[in-house]
């Protein structure tokens, strides 16, 4: 924690005058040599520790863990940029106040629901996309910044999953494809959230979406063109075996490995 935390409009300010890597240093109130030394000459091994542990619905999660120190410079800039993102109203997922309960109350009572999972969430957010986009707008930062920035939230050309600035840097990547997302939703009378990596689409209309996702017959439904394209143009993929589209009353037309258009 800073030793006086700043107000989130003088660290939103703060960030986007950020100039060059001291200035990074300075704004994580850190000395400049011990962040560089962190980032760039302490050994990968000594960086992070790699575990696995058993997720709740079955299979491995693998935990990528920084060290102490490099926990700590995570952990500042997880509280800036927690002040520079504003999240928009569709995302629910590492949003302070909310919940994976309020998001599905999002879709309750609705005639279709249609959930599906990103795959490989964290590790698709690679060293150049996270650069890309503190360089792009709007925020417009130098590359020198950009790079330092990063390099504090990347390990192997990754996000790690275990790393405090992992999901704030996730949902920044994933803003456009919000905008984009929810835009189709809107054009399709559907409502349209997202949880980190579960993606969430609800109609009251009678039939669902041919855009997002198409029912020819029970056991016969496929991934609309239109969502795939979006996503895909997102850097991100679906995972063909979470998959789920419900009607009302409980009935499964499809659970996993569901087509695309």
């Amino acid at each position: 924690m800073f030793t006086q935390l700043p107000s989130p409009i003088e660290l939103q300010k703060a960030f986007l005058s950020l100039k060059s890597p001291r200035d990074v240093a300075s704004l994580l109130d850190y000395r400049y040599p011990a962040l560089v030394y962190h980032i760039y000459k302490v050994p990968d091994d000594s960086k992070y520790e790699t575990f696995e542990i058993p997720k709740k619905s079955g299979g491995i999660r693998t935990i990528t863990s920084p060290s102490r120190s490099l926990k700590f410079i995570q952990r500042r800039l997880a509280e800036i940029l927690t002040a520079v993102y504003q999240p928009k109203p569709v995302v629910y997922g590492f949003v302070p106040g909310k919940n994976v309960i309020d998001n599905a109350r999002r879709h309750k009572k609705k005639s279709w629901v249609l959930n599906i999972d990103l795959e490989d969430f964290f590790p698709s957010i690679n060293f150049g996309r996270v650069r890309g986009m503190l360089m792009g707008k709007p925020y417009n930062l130098p590359a020198s910044v950009a790079t330092i920035l990063a390099q504090i939230c990347c390990f192997k050309n990754q996000l790690p999953q275990g790393a405090p600035t992992s999901p704030i840097i996730s949902n920044m990547i994933c803003a456009k494809m919000d905008s984009e997302l929810q835009d189709l939703a809107w054009s399709c009378r559907c409502f349209y959230t997202r949880y980190a990596d579960d993606i969430t689409f609800s109609t009251s209309l009678p039939e669902f979406p041919i855009q997002i996702a198409k029912v020819h017959s029970l056991l016969d439904v496929a991934i609309g063109a239109e969502l795939e394209k979006t996503i895909t143009a997102n850097g991100f993929k679906i995972n063909p075996y979470k998959q789920y589209l419900r009607q009302l009353g409980g009935r499964n037309w499809f659970k996993s490995g569901m087509n695309h258009a």
